[in-house]
């Protein structure tokens, strides 16, 4: 079975990935139609969703669910497509081709979030009544999880529910905040302690004591519905309990991880439309006589959001792609199904953290860059970057913030090397003093120095993941002074690792074969300066004095063993030649 984290532990010349160029017939055709859909119905009215528009965003909302958009990962039997993962991915990328992101917010809470609990955890009864509706858009979800004192740590949740004397309803008290599609749901999946015991509940619009509070008024993607739910003695049928008494942590925790991921594709495919719609106005807009496009330092800035964009691409289609891997042999009507799932969901829990925060992280770089390019146009509101700013900054607090999910990639990968699930403590010994192994790749492949370059920063994570479990032990995953720049590491080793075997992948004779080498080349560039800086730091952190120079001493050994001297401005070149060629992100 594909494995969670395998990117850790295999090497270049080994390993399987999922990438774009792998997408089958079905997979284009929803790829065409979604891209369709967004162009041709989304973007003529995304200024009129740009504020709280609650009948048109419905009738869209509507239109999507009839198209089956809204039920790709929903049961058949109950209204929806079961389809793969890779395929709510390339939905979610694809809306954002009309440009609206506050609609995609409706779309992805509703999708994910707010509709996998019902599918995942509910009764078949709950699923009879919920699903069908919640599928074919007449139904929109909410997902109510955030108290005044508790995001991230659920634990900490002061809600309540009891249940009443004659044993038909649990009255639920306390308050939920910054509930997305809060105003415009007709359902909504909240939690509440039962004797402290954390539980899900479904609630409808008819539940009495179910207080909507108003509007926020939000810094962005202000066409999407964010309230306050009050809960006021709030009568919730004993039916509508989702799973078990003390179950909510396990619920809230589980479908946090498909958020992620869906976040992860649906800023992926706003970093593309970032770059773009700064390429257009680069082409159009003239300063001493010539358009802005041609000059050298416009032309570095859509170089990098190129690559940006290729890298968010590549860590979120081999997240899905692996999951779905996993699942090969599991059929939907398999009894045990999504308890399948949800446990090959959770083990892939780091990469759906790196979606979440590549994707996110490249679609604010590409976004700053893009106003950087209007100029001053990009501060008026009358110009799409001005309205993307602000949409996109809250990309790196829903979900978990990115903070958080860096805690997850840097504690997960310390349980799985403790617990043995993949073999990261073989691979401490066995790259303890061979950093730089021979690999199955000819001397002359055009990505061979690249390929040495990634295995030497793999060895160096092992070594000083080494030295920091030396340290801390199993404290380590309290140690944020260690785990963010550990997770920072992680991070950079996926990028160029799953990049590396992405484009290996590409059939020599593909158009798009020599260019991907060149972005690999970059991209490889920049996250090993990232990767090697990461871990000066931490191997200063836990050592001092002499143990420290003794420390610095074998990395910078090993190091000059590369022999690595790439060409940061001819890739950069190279790329931006491809990408006016093209006149768009071109690696599709």
């Amino acid at each position: 079975m594909k494995r969670g984290g395998d990117f850790i532990v295999s090497p270049v010349d080994k390993g399987w990935v999922f990438s774009r160029e792998q997408f089958t017939e079905d997979h284009k055709m929803f790829v065409e139609a979604v891209r369709e859909f967004g162009r041709d119905r989304v973007s003529p009215v995304k200024e009129d969703l740009n504020k709280l528009n609650r009948d048109l965003s419905r009738e869209i909302f509507r239109e999507m669910g009839e198209l089956g958009f809204l039920g790709i990962d929903f049961p058949e039997k109950h209204g929806g497509l079961s389809l793969d993962k890779v395929t709510t991915t390339i939905v979610a990328e694809n809306l954002m081709s009309g440009g609206n992101a506050s609609l995609l917010v409706t779309f992805s809470d509703h999708t994910g979030i707010a509709t996998l609990p019902i599918i995942w955890y509910g009764s078949e009864e709950q699923k009879a009544k919920y699903l069908p509706k919640l599928a074919n858009g007449e139904w929109m979800g909410s997902f109510a999880l955030t108290e005044p004192g508790a995001g991230s740590d659920v634990m900490s949740a002061k809600v309540t529910a009891r249940l009443n004397e004659e044993g038909t309803h649990y009255l639920l008290n306390g308050t939920k905040i910054f509930v997305t599609n809060g105003s415009w749901a007709d359902t909504s999946v909240t939690f509440a302690k039962v004797d402290g015991k954390y539980t899900a509940f479904i609630l409808d619009k008819n539940c009495e004591g179910w207080v909507i509070g108003p509007e926020e008024h939000k810094m962005g993607i202000k066409g999407s519905s964010t309230c306050t739910f009050f809960y006021e003695d709030c009568k919730v049928p004993v039916e509508n309990r989702l799973g078990e008494v003390g179950q909510g942590t396990a619920i809230a925790l589980n479908v946090l991880y498909t958020g992620r991921y869906k976040l992860g594709a649906t800023t992926m495919g706003g970093s593309k439309y970032a770059l773009n719609i700064a390429l257009n106005y680069a082409f159009e807009r003239e300063q001493f006589n010539r358009p802005i496009a041609e000059f050298a330092m416009i032309k570095r800035k859509f170089a990098q959001m190129v690559v940006r964009s290729w890298e968010a691409d590549t860590i979120c289609y081999i997240t899905v792609g692996s999951i779905d891997k996993a699942m090969e042999n599991i059929k939907p009507d398999d009894p045990d199904y999504y308890v399948i799932l949800q446990k090959i969901i959770e083990d892939h829990g780091i990469e759906a953290s790196l979606s979440k925060v590549v994707a996110s992280e490249a679609m604010a770089y590409n976004i700053d860059e893009a106003v950087q390019i209007f100029g001053g146009a990009g501060y008026i509101e009358d110009y799409p970057a001005s309205v993307m700013y602000r949409d996109e900054r809250i990309n790196r607090i829903f979900e978990g913030t990115n903070e958080i999910n860096r805690l997850i990639i840097g504690s997960t990968t310390l349980k799985k090397a403790i617990l043995e699930e993949i073999p990261i403590r073989e691979m401490i010994g066995e790259r303890e003093t061979n950093w730089i192994p021979e690999l199955a790749l000819a001397p002359e492949f055009p990505l061979y120095k690249e390929a040495q370059v990634i295995e030497y920063s793999r060895s160096l994570l092992f070594y000083v993941l080494n030295q920091l479990i030396l340290k801390y032990g199993q404290d380590l995953k309290n140690e944020q002074w260690a785990l963010e720049p550990l997770a920072n590491m992680l991070i950079a080793l996926a990028v160029m690792d799953t990049g590396f075997k992405r484009c290996r992948l590409i059939p020599e004779n593909d158009a798009n074969r020599s260019a991907t080498e060149v972005v690999v080349k970059l991209s490889v560039m920049d996250h090993f300066e990232d990767l090697y800086s990461a871990a000066i730091d931490l191997l200063q952190l836990v050592s001092k004095g002499t143990d420290s120079r003794v420390h610095l001493d074998k990395v910078e050994a090993q190091k000059k063993l590369l022999d690595y001297v790439p060409d940061r401005i001819a890739c950069q070149q190279t790329i931006v030649d491809l990408l006016y060629r093209h006149k768009q992100y071109f690696l599709d």
